[in-house]
Parts: C-alpha cells; structure tokens; sequence
C-alpha cells in the first residue's frame, strides 16, 4: 500500500468501513445472547432479528433512490448514520418485545441505507482500478475483528448487557468520520444519467439467486452460532475468538482478491463460495471442540468475503453508473438481508425444536446457491472483470459500454 494509493477520501472510505463492519461484529454474532439475557426465548429471538433485517429488504432501495437523485451520496451516508445511533439508542428505554422491535426497526431501516453508498463511492475513487476494491474493504475486517474479540471478552467477564453502550460509542465514533467524507469523483454529474436499458435480466436474476441461497444460508450462523457454542460449553471470549479466526481469513483473502479477479473467472469464484459454504455447515455441524470448528470459522473467507467481493465487481461492471446506487441497495436488500430475514427466522423456529437442525437447513440452501452458480457457468455468464493490466474488461453483454 503506497502513500499515493491513500488518498485521504480512500483513508475516510477505509475508516467508515472500518466502524460500520465493527457494529456488524458487535451486532451479528452477540445479538442472539442479548436478546436471550433480556429473557426472549428463540422464535422472539428469531423474529426479532428478522424483522431488523426485513426492515433492511425495503430501506435500503429509499436511500439509494434518494441519493441517485440528488447525487449526494456522501450527505445521504451522514443523515442514515445520524439517526440510526439514535435508533440503536432506543435500546436503552426498550423493555418488552414490541419495544424493543420498534428500536432494532428504526436503527436497521437508517443504517441499511449507508453501505451502498459507501460501496459507489468506493468503487468509484478507485476508477479505472476497481479490482483493488478490497484494499479499502479490508479494514471493515479488521473493524469486525477488533469487535469480536473484545466484546466476546467483556460479555465473558461481565454480560451481554454492554452491547448498547458498546454500540453507540462505536457509532458516535462513526460519525464523526463521516462527517468529512465528499462525493469525489464528480458522482453528481453522473447520477441522473443511469439506465436500466441493457440489462441482461436472466443473468442478473440467476446471480440474485445465487446470492440470496447463499446468505440465507448464514441465518443460522447470524442469529444462533454464539448460543449453539454455548450449548457445546463454549464461552463467549473463545466464540469470539473463533469468529475473529474467521475475519483473519477474510482480510487475508480480500488482499488476494485483485490477483483472483485478474486470473479466475467470476462463475468459477461462485462455484467455489457455494462449495465451500456447504463445506463450512457441514462442519459446523459434526465439531463439539473450539479447535474442530475452527476450520469451518475459516471458511467463511470464501462463504462470506469471496461472495461480497464477486456481487461487488459483478454490480459494478453490468450496470450503469447513474443507477449502482439503487443496484447496490437491491443487493443489499434482497439477496444480504431478505435471504439473512428468511435463514434466520427458519432458523429460530428450527431450533426452539431441533436446534441441530438449523446447520441442515443451511447445508441445503448452500446447495442451492451451487446450482445457481453451476448454472450460470452453463451460461457462460460472469467471466472475468479485470484483465492481467489492470484495465476493467466489462463482462459479456455488460450494461456498461
């Protein structure tokens, strides 16, 4: 990494990933117990976090109309954070469970909206580069694993009750990043320009397909890894522990994803996130020790990170400009948070009776993000997205002339 490629909107971008990824490692894995120390059993639970994340099926579509329109993508970023710390906030007064829905509704619905902005804006400072995506991407991992383990930490010496100061601190420091970011790029004189012409719809269709079996197949892993580890008597700090393993397998992958992009088609990589998900449940699945599920922890650099990156790039070169901002937030919401909504909710009910069940259910949505991908192969959809040069090399049929 040169000073040069540190720009200080890239250095921004980084550090608003940076916190934004570290609520995700704050809110993903150690929800569940929260909600479970404030006495909700597991279908509240389970519809809890569903709800917070079907609310993230609609909002995010509003934000990035909002800021395709005005073209100031920056501004819209700043707004969503704003009034999701006060959202999150409302957990502090929240008691029982309509309550306590209110408040993950209003925090999920503001802050679903941030993410695709700083995706286009990313993406954008980048140009013509954008295979170098995750240089800046990265440091949302190291914002996650930082969370994890220090909160697994001190939910293991104290309770899961910190989660809500934990939170608004982390968020109140968000902000203040936020605050300096800019459009670049010239985005505003671009935003009003996008078309939905030309956009080869079965492929785009095939992958959401893909994309949403393979988040779905998560459900189970974001609403109930920490309480399955528990059931096997694993604490909080070695959950933490294993979930950090995880996102150290994430980071190291992302510095490898330029090289990849270069050299492996986008269908070959879908192949290889399905698989290696359906690997990874399984896995989960059959381990009762800290060391046995570790391997399946590290798997989630290519079921998590090798996925987010392909739908990045995938967005990025098959769709115009002027309208990324709203396919983003499609992404974000159908295939991230309505396959998530579904795998979890199935997932809630699933364990109040067969809590070995849920990694089943996870191995078989895997296999349908597989066929996905297997089709879309057959296809010849997805080739590579970045020539050995460095120049953007435009998937067949693109949207992006």
């Amino acid at each position: 990494m040169t000073t040069g490629f540190w720009q200080p909107q890239r250095q921004l971008l980084a550090a608003n990933y940076l916190f934004y990824f570290a609520i995700q490692g704050l809110t993903v894995p150690f929800m569940g117990i929260y909600l479970d120390l404030r006495g909700f059993h597991a279908p509240e639970i389970g519809s809890l976090m569903a709800v917070q994340m079907a609310t993230a099926m609609i909002s995010p579509y509003l934000w990035a109309s909002l800021a395709d329109a005005t073209g100031r993508r920056a501004l819209v970023a700043k707004s969503g954070l704003a009034l999701a710390l006060v959202g999150f906030s409302g957990l502090f007064l929240a008691q029982g469970f309509w309550s306590t829905a209110a408040a993950l509704v209003a925090f999920s619905f503001c802050w679903s909206g941030i993410l695709a902005q700083l995706e286009v804006l990313t993406l954008s400072s980048l140009k013509p580069r954008t295979e170098l995506y995750s240089k800046v991407r990265s440091w949302g991992s190291v914002g996650y694993l930082a969370m994890v383990i220090v909160a697994g930490w001190a939910f293991d010496q104290w309770d899961a009750g910190l989660l809500p100061w934990i939170g608004v601190a982390v968020l109140g420091a968000m902000l203040w990043f936020t605050l300096a970011l800019n459009n670049g790029n010239g985005e505003t004189a671009e935003v009003s320009k996008g078309s939905w012409q030309g956009v080869h719809w079965p492929k785009v269709l095939l992958y959401l397909l893909f994309a949403f079996s393979l988040n779905a197949s998560h459900g189970a892993y974001y609403g109930f890894y920490v309480l399955y580890l528990q059931t096997l008597g694993i604490g909080e700090s070695v959950a933490g522990l294993l979930v950090a393993s995880g996102v150290l397998a994430e980071v190291a992958l992302f510095a490898l994803m330029p090289r990849l992009l270069r050299r492996v088609s986008l269908d070959r990589l879908m192949i290889a996130c399905a698989l290696l998900a359906l690997m990874r449940w399984f896995i989960t699945s059959q381990m009762v020790t800290p060391l046995g599920q570790l391997p399946a922890q590290l798997l989630h650099a290519a079921s998590f990170a090798l996925a987010h990156a392909c739908a990045m790039q995938f967005i990025h070169h098959e769709f115009h400009p002027g309208i990324q901002g709203r396919v983003q937030a499609l992404y974000g919401s159908l295939a991230f948070s309505g396959g998530g909504a579904l795998g979890i909710y199935l997932s809630g009910h699933l364990w109040a009776e067969q809590p070995e069940r849920v990694w089943q259910l996870a191995m078989a949505l895997a296999l349908v993000s597989l066929v996905a991908a297997g089709l879309s192969r057959a296809c010849s959809y997805n080739l590579r997205v970045a020539s050995p040069g460095g120049q953007e090399s435009p998937c067949p049929e693109s949207a992006v002339s």
